[in-house]
């Protein structure tokens, strides 16, 4: 829930003095092309970004926010979205009783007046970085041949950069010192990982990456203290372990926490109870803190509609020739669906493996439908598709993101779902016809009967 605490600043009288003595307060003036955009302020929570509360500066630009922290440790500063990263977001460092004063350009910040021995620190650092953050967060403004060089720049100096800039405060001191190396680390990753007109193969790597450990910053929790903890996170384990077998990349990552964490970024993007039940019984006993809990019950929330077992909602499409058809038609069968277009590449990619598919299965209760999403426009096109590449099984008309998709939340295509004899839902985002665990579960299914 977000906070909206500003008013704090200007509230006076004695019931809130013991809440005033820990209050941070931030002073800021807009610069930014467009200086009314909303300024938030974030918390880190578990590696990411929570919005705490949001302001829209005055005619003049300026703005103020006055809080007291959940913590000590980092927070952010910005514009923008979440989604977008750490574009146009900076850290502050707040323990209480912090008098922070900035002003926001277009792609930086710079500290104004009276500002901690903690900020000044960090600032100094951002400073340093700054090229290097630009080509590595802002996409297109450089390629791995000048990315690189000053890669390699502030890695030669990094080691030693937090000498001589002690600040009294032993703890912000020494997450400093983690900053340096997770900070380099992050921006080599997230430049490595993000889309660019040309991307380095392994023999292109510069000296850092060739030796890099993704590992070390995967074995304890520390992670989560930065607010593109669990971004960054996907990229180190796909520099050290790859994606392609997820229970070898799970129990490759060292630390319980981090395994957990990964497993939820993972669950994120699932669609169905199904997948997530089974992504859960294997790997829900690394959902080790109160957070991580509650966010495994948030998803089982969402996905709980449609989850195995529920009656299959109906639907009703015309075939080729006109002929309305129904899901519920085929009760007393096992039906595959496959929701798809003719415009759509990665469709078309597993049209030769539902073929096959459908070849094996032939004379079994099996029934292979499928439901176009192409529009009015496009429907001679999709009969046309139907013939020459000789579909089989039964091919419906849905005539764009209609019923179908509604109905079961279907966002992107191809998407296949099963359903059981009995007309009820077994995995409304079932594997892929290419993927082996397809066929066995078509095989299983039948023997159920």
């Amino acid at each position: 829930m977000k906070k909206y605490i500003a008013f704090l600043a200007v509230m006076a009288g004695s019931i809130f003095t013991a809440q005033a003595q820990n209050l941070t307060s931030i002073k800021g003036v807009s610069k930014k092309s467009k200086p009314t955009d909303a300024v938030k302020l974030y918390k880190v929570v578990y590696g990411r970004m929570e919005e705490v509360a949001s302001t829209t500066p005055s005619a003049s630009g300026t703005f103020a926010f006055s809080f007291q922290p959940e913590y000590n440790g980092f927070y952010v500063i910005g514009t923008g979205d979440p989604m977008q990263g750490t574009q146009n977001k900076f850290k502050l460092y707040v323990k209480g009783n912090d008098k922070i004063n900035l002003e926001l350009n277009d792609s930086t910040y710079v500290l104004t007046g009276d500002n901690t021995k903690e900020n000044q620190v960090l600032n100094q650092w951002y400073k340093f970085t700054y090229k290097l953050e630009r080509k590595s967060v802002y996409f297109g403004l450089s390629t791995y041949v000048d990315f690189f060089p000053d890669l390699d720049s502030v890695v030669a100096q990094a080691k030693s950069w937090t000498k001589g800039k002690a600040t009294g405060n032993k703890k912000f001191d020494e997450l400093m010192k983690l900053t340096v190396d997770y900070d380099v680390a992050y921006m080599a990753m997230n430049y490595l990982y993000m889309p660019h007109s040309k991307h380095p193969t392994k023999e292109d790597y510069n000296p850092y990456l060739k030796s890099f450990d993704a590992n070390q910053f995967m074995q304890n929790e520390d992670l989560l203290k930065f607010p593109y903890g669990t971004r960054v996170l996907q990229f180190f384990v796909l520099f050290a372990h790859g994606a392609d077998d997820l229970d070898k990349t799970v129990m490759a990552i060292p630390n319980d926490v981090i395994k957990g964490e990964y497993v939820l970024i993972k669950a994120r993007s699932l669609k169905s109870y199904t997948n997530f039940k089974e992504l859960s019984d294997k790997f829900g006993k690394y959902f080790l803190t109160a957070d991580q809990k509650i966010r495994a019950e948030e998803i089982a929330s969402r996905l709980a509609t449609n989850k195995p077992g529920d009656k299959a909602i109906n639907f009703t499409y015309p075939d080729a020739a006109g002929k309305q058809v129904s899901l519920t038609d085929f009760k007393g069968k096992i039906v595959l669906v496959d929701v798809w277009a003719t415009w759509c590449a990665p469709c078309k990619k597993e049209l030769p493996a539902l073929k096959l598919l459908e070849e094996e299965f032939q004379g079994k209760d099996v029934v292979f439908l499928s439901v176009s999403i192409d529009v009015e426009k496009d429907k001679e096109k999709w009969k046309q598709f139907i013939t020459e590449q000789q579909l089989g099984g039964v091919q419906l008309f849905a005539n764009g993101w209609s019923q179908i998709a509604q109905a079961y939340k279907i966002k992107g295509i191809p998407r296949f779902m099963l359903f059981d004899r009995n007309g009820n839902i077994v995995n409304v985002d079932a594997p892929r016809p290419s993927e082996p665990k397809l066929k066995e579960t078509l095989i299983e299914l039948l023997g159920k009967s």
